[in-house]
């Protein structure tokens, strides 16, 4: 149902879309303004795009595949569901705001609040650790804090952002233990029955390429481009999860890290940082031949803007990350550096 435009305009003008709470939060920085600033900022970097990529291929390779699988899904639906609130809610940004933190996508809702409520509260669900479960809080308390400070988010951008964030979780908890239960399946799904099914799920992803138009705002570009970069990135995953366990060994379906020693020179030693370097290795050089290198390429091409290969950029990196970085492991001296 479309909003009417006289709703919409008292909403933007009301407390929610409001420069004074922003203005408010300054006034403690004659003496906490060095410490808000660092709170922002590191809360900017933890919402964001890169960080969230870096985390979940280091939980992938170095920690738990399960956990990395949905980690993935539960970003990167958040990311699209923003994505497309953004593009069809179309609600400014305050302006001016720093250069530094430019955000050219609409503001309503906040991207790095509600991804912060699902990936780390997601977290600190399967990780039963007290301190880890603490940080964790504390970086989704802070992130609505922080985007606000930094005068980029309205308080109705963060408020809706955490709110939608919080349902996401518990919609995604809910069915991550009906569906795909801890202990319950092994790593990879047997997908043999339903793989016309899943492929056709990777099809769809692909769809909002056709709210593309040349008449597109800055902002709609913007808003459009995260929408098809998280929708190829899930795509790119689920392609992995089909595709890995066809071509890989049994005994590469699951892995972790092996026991680290902390006497050094010693065997378990050894052992442990070999892989930890090997596996850092191999990553490093898939992402940079499949994403990097090619990113560099298009964005010096009139193909730079194209929303398309901006999808199937973020296709391949999504299955170089869940299929091809183990695949290349397994065939270095036999998968030594892949197994538990």
């Amino acid at each position: 149902m479309e909003i009417p435009m006289k709703e919409l305009l008292l909403a933007q003008n009301s407390l929610w879309f409001s420069p004074v709470p922003l203005d408010s939060l300054h006034n403690w920085d004659p003496t906490l303004g060095g410490i808000f600033v660092v709170i922002s900022t590191i809360c900017h970097f933890l919402g964001g795009s890169s960080f969230f990529l870096g985390l979940i291929s280091f939980v992938y390779i170095y920690y738990r595949p399960k956990l990395a699988f949905e980690l993935s899904l539960g970003l990167l639906t958040s990311a699209v569901m923003v994505s497309l609130l953004k593009f069809y809610f179309e609600s400014p940004r305050p302006f001016p705001y720093p250069e530094a933190f430019d955000e050219k996508a609409f503001g309503l809702p906040s991207g790095h609040v509600y991804s912060a409520v699902v990936v780390w509260g997601l977290l600190a669900y399967r990780i039963p650790k007290l301190w880890f479960r603490v940080l964790s809080v504390l970086i989704i308390l802070f992130m609505p804090f922080s985007r606000m400070y930094l005068k980029v988010h309205y308080l109705g951008d963060v408020s809706l952002g955490f709110g939608l964030g919080v349902v996401h979780l518990l919609i995604l908890l809910f069915f991550l233990d009906r569906f795909y239960k801890k202990d319950s399946i092994p790593t990879f799904l047997q997908t043999e029955k339903y793989r016309t099914l899943s492929l056709l799920g990777i099809v769809v992803t692909l769809s909002p390429i056709s709210l593309d138009s040349p008449f597109l705002s800055v902002e709609h570009h913007h808003s459009l481009s995260g929408v098809l970069m998280a929708s190829g990135a899930l795509a790119g995953f689920w392609m992995g999860v089909l595709f890995y366990p066809r071509f890989s060994k049994p005994e590469f379906l699951d892995w972790s890290l092996p026991k680290c020693s902390f006497s050094l020179g010693s065997k378990e030693f050894n052992i442990f940082w070999n892989t930890v370097l090997v596996r850092l290795l191999v990553l490093a050089i898939v992402i940079s031949l499949l994403y990097v290198i090619p990113g560099i390429i298009i964005k010096k091409s009139i193909w730079k803007d194209d929303l398309f290969l901006r999808y199937i950029r973020y296709l391949v990196v999504g299955f170089a990350l869940v299929a091809i970085v183990p695949l290349v492991l397994q065939r270095i001296k036999k998968g030594k550096f892949l197994q538990n």
